[in-house]
C-alpha cells in the first residue's frame, strides 16, 4: 500500500510532532526486547517472535511520532518507512516479514519457531532498535 493511500483512507494522519511520545515508544520497544529475551529463556518461542515484532513496531512508531504522524495500520507503518526513509528499506522489509510472522504466531494452528529463529528475532529487533535510536538522536 502506498503512503498516499494510507492518508486517503485515514490509516495515517498528520498530527503534531512529539519528541516525548517518540521517546516513550522507543522505551516501550526496549521493554519488548527484554520480554522477548525472557520468553526465550522460558522456551516460549512464538511469544519471542511476537515480542520481537512488537519491539520493532514501537521503534518504527517512534519515528512516526517524531515526524508528527499518527498510525492506524501496521501495514502503513511499513509503507511509511519505505517511502519516507529509503535508507531503511531493508529494515522496513524485515519489519513486514515479522509482521506476517506475528500474524502466524497468533492465528496459525501449526506455526512453530525454532530456537535459532527465536534468537534471530531478538537479534533483528535489537538491530532495528539501535538503527532507529541512531536516527532519532541525529535530529
Amino acid at each position: 500500500m502506498k503512503v498516499a493511500d494510507c492518508y486517503q483512507q485515514g490509516l495515517l494522519k498528520k498530527t503534531s510532532p512529539s519528541k516525548k511520545y517518540a521517546e516513550r515508544s522507543l522505551a516501550m520497544s526496549r521493554r519488548y526486547i527484554q520480554n522477548a529475551r525472557d520468553n526465550l529463556g522460558l522456551q516460549n518461542k512464538n511469544l519471542v517472535v511476537f515480542c520481537a515484532y512488537t519491539a520493532m513496531f514501537h521503534a518504527a512508531r517512534a519515528l512516526l511520532f517524531r515526524d508528527g504522524v499518527k498510525e492506524r495500520s501496521h501495514v502503513c507503518i511499513v509503507s511509511y518507512l519505505r517511502e519516507t526513509y529509503p535508507r531503511l528499506r531493508r529494515l522496513a522489509n524485515q519489519l513486514d516479514m515479522y509482521r506476517r510472522n506475528r500474524h502466524n504466531t497468533l492465528y496459525a494452528l501449526d506455526f512453530l519457531i525454532s530456537d535459532v529463529e527465536a534468537q534471530q528475532a531478538i537479534d533483528d529487533a535489537e538491530h532495528f532498535y539501535r538503527h532507529i535510536e541512531t536516527i532519532l538522536n541525529e535530529s
